[in-house]
């Protein structure tokens, strides 16, 4: 019985091993799952580990951090504008321009499964499960007004307007133009777009914008910048253009485009010599079918400037039984001609002088019907006067009538054949004096003029045949002569030059002519060249039996003209090699 008591009693001392390992357990497992809550309640306040925002992993970040990350990107990165090469720094604040940052969070919290439930949440923290990644979007805004005003008033000084074609002042003696310069204005509206998806990119590279511009074409060059040249040029030389003792007239005319320059180009001037492009005209107007004969005193009257041929065409297109009768009306028809042409303050009233005191009397001829520019006295020759403009107006129709079967020919249909107005053309291409009009040209450019000048009056007019296209170029410079000695100054022949220069470089400003050309002879033109014989002469190519290829004279030639023909020789001047003229 005592041993039975002593089993039982043995039994109730055995410790429960198994209930205290398991409330152990327990317990440890309550511990792990209070220190797991523990944990996974501070990581409520942070953000979920796979998240995307404003495109930046901020997964696992503290909110607040993750915003200045995305601010950093977004709001303190500058956006770089270039406007051409010009680089603008543009600050995002400049434009109102903002991230929704509490917005962007309640977006991801919301997306965030965790955070809408709570204790599925903590499960999924337990087991370690993936959540789903969330991407939320860049949320931000700007003012579109404050972008405009930027892009407007602060970029305003980038825009630049065209220029026009300009005279390079700084280099007066290379009388170069500089061509005109597009402008460039910013296309705003296109601008406004380009700038506001740059705000909303993340990478530099993206945020770089090159400005789309409008490109304005820069102006065409005109006369005005022509004629601003050309006064400044004559101011640089010390010459009053628009004196009582010296007086410039210049006509300019661009053949394509029909536009004029003028400068005191409607001032009546002596004509002197220019005066015989109005009688060539008239001569052909009156002879169709000029013979050999009338073809041998054009080149005297043209290219030698023989006054004694010049008389003699006025006197065969005129009608009457006398000579002077004839020489008379011719007076009076190339005095109507050139008016009805247009060149209505030209006229010629006496014949020119050749020291025959039978030739000293004047005709009435047609007079102009109002008077020239009546505000400056260039003290033109009473018998023979014509204005820059009016000989410009002359050679446009020989030009006209040469090349569009227009001008002359409109004028005097009946009268005049595209023929002979490309004959007069080619007679005077071949004027070659080697100073005037053709030293302001590059060298074998080809230019028909006819030159002329008096003790106070120089003038030169003429058609240029330039790569930059063709022009008529006018000039009549008048100069008191104050020492009565009945020669003009060098000075007025070389400030035609470098207006023709001036003038050329104007047309052909890709290939100007920089420096100025040395004349053959420094103290004024070279001799002439006709031909020997009358049979010789060719209106169609006037150089034929006169000129070789390298331009001196043929053995055909007469070299000094008509009036150095020695009838006892039966030759010319010797050549000379373009030696200097008398």
């Amino acid at each position: 019985m005592a041993y039975g008591h002593l089993r039982e009693d043995r039994r109730r001392m055995q410790l429960p091993l198994l209930e205290i390992f398991s409330a152990l357990l327990l317990l440890a497992a309550i511990v792990l799952a209070m220190i797991e809550l523990a944990r996974y309640s501070s990581t409520r306040d942070s953000l979920q580990t796979d998240l995307t925002i404003a495109g930046l992993q901020v997964g696992g970040m503290d909110p607040n951090r993750a915003q200045e990350r995305w601010e950093q990107v977004y709001m303190l990165q500058p956006v770089q504008l270039y406007f051409g090469p010009h680089l603008i720094m543009l600050d995002p604040v400049e434009v109102g321009f903002r991230t929704n940052s509490d917005a962007m969070l309640a977006e991801a919290r919301a997306r965030n499964t965790a955070a809408s439930n709570f204790w599925l949440g903590f499960w999924n923290y337990l087991g370690r499960r993936p959540v789903a990644a969330v991407e939320v979007p860049l949320n931000a805004t700007y003012n579109e007004g404050l972008l405009r005003e930027f892009l407007t008033r602060d970029l305003a000084g980038y825009n630049t307007q065209p220029q026009r074609p300009r005279f390079r002042w700084e280099e007066p003696d290379k009388l170069i133009f500089e061509p005109g310069r597009p402008g460039m204005t910013l296309d705003v509206d296109r601008a406004m777009e380009l700038v506001a998806q740059a705000l909303f990119e993340m990478e530099p590279e993206r945020r770089i914008v090159q400005l789309p511009v409008v490109e304005r074409e820069a102006p065409a060059a005109d006369m005005t910048v022509l004629r601003e040249a050309i006064i400044q040029v004559m101011e640089q030389r010390g010459f009053a253009w628009n004196g009582p003792q010296t007086l410039a007239s210049v006509f300019v005319m661009d053949l394509e485009t029909g536009e004029e320059l003028s400068i005191l180009a409607d001032v009546a001037h002596s004509a002197v010599s220019t005066i015989k492009i109005p009688i060539m005209v008239n001569l052909f107007r009156q002879q169709l079918l000029v013979d050999q004969d009338t073809a041998f005193l054009l080149t005297a009257s043209i290219l030698c400037s023989e006054n004694s041929a010049s008389n003699f065409l006025m006197q065969i297109a005129g009608q009457g039984t006398t000579a002077n009768a004839q020489l008379s009306d011719g007076l009076r028809q190339v005095s109507c001609t050139a008016q009805d042409l247009g060149a209505e303050h030209t006229y010629i009233s006496a014949p020119l002088n050749v020291g025959d005191p039978s030739l000293i009397f004047e005709v009435p001829v047609c007079r102009p019907q109002r008077p020239a520019n009546p505000d400056y006295d260039a003290h033109a020759d009473r018998y023979s006067q014509t204005t820059a403009e009016d000989m410009g107006m002359l050679l446009m129709q020989i030009y006209d009538c040469a090349y569009h079967d227009s001008g002359l020919r409109a004028a005097y249909p009946s009268d005049i054949t595209q023929t002979e107005c490309r004959q007069m053309i080619e007679l005077l291409s071949g004027n070659r004096i080697d100073r005037l009009i053709e030293l302001g040209l590059p060298e074998g450019t080809r230019v028909a003029h006819k030159n002329g000048w008096g003790p106070e009056t120089t003038g030169d007019a003429g058609i240029i045949f330039s790569p930059g296209g063709d022009y008529i170029f006018v000039m009549y410079v008048y100069e008191q002569d104050i020492d009565n000695n009945g020669v003009m100054t060098i000075g007025t022949w070389e400030l035609i030059e470098e207006i023709s220069r001036l003038t050329y470089n104007f047309f052909n400003p890709d290939a100007p002519l920089t420096e100025r050309r040395t004349p053959i002879n420094p103290f004024g033109a070279i001799h002439c060249v006709t031909v020997m014989n009358p049979a010789d002469v060719d209106l169609n190519n006037i150089n034929a039996n006169r000129l070789d290829e390298n331009g001196n004279p043929l053995p055909t030639a007469c070299y000094g003209g008509p009036s150095e023909f020695n009838p006892s020789t039966g030759q010319c001047l010797p050549f000379n090699g373009w030696g200097a003229g008398p």
